[in-house]
């Protein structure tokens, strides 16, 4: 988990952002908060427009899947974003929101080192 209270996130860094309802980490009660997506985090904040402190930030490299979780949580809209450390619950308000964080999120994830390795193999 990367230390939250060092993360600025710059305006021309972002690739996707807007709100979403997520589980908070003890309580497990649902929390609205405004996501971020940039080239290498996904953070939370509990406003919008002020991207200093984060409440959370996840390192996308260390992200291993990022899923439709509709099932796991019994609510619509749903997707969960799976780390070494923990699970995070995120509820998008409409499916195509959801579709849209998934990709975005799940772009960022693939790490262009792994497709180049065939290079040099002629």
């Amino acid at each position: 988990m990367a230390n939250a209270n060092d993360i600025v996130v710059h305006q021309d860094d972002i690739i996707k952002e807007g709100w979403l309802v997520k589980q908070s980490k003890h309580m497990k009660d649902w929390r609205r908060r405004y996501v971020v997506l940039t080239p290498q985090y996904l953070c939370t904040f509990k406003t919008q427009g002020d991207y200093r402190n984060p409440t959370e930030a996840l390192r996308l490299r260390e992200c291993s899947t990022v899923k439709s979780a509709d099932e796991d949580t019994g609510k619509d809209n749903s997707f969960r974003v799976d780390t070494p450390g923990r699970v995070f619950y995120l509820i998008a308000d409409t499916s195509s929101e959801k579709e849209a964080w998934i990709g975005n999120i799940g772009r960022q994830m693939v790490r262009p080192t792994v497709l180049t390795e065939q290079d040099g193999y002629e």
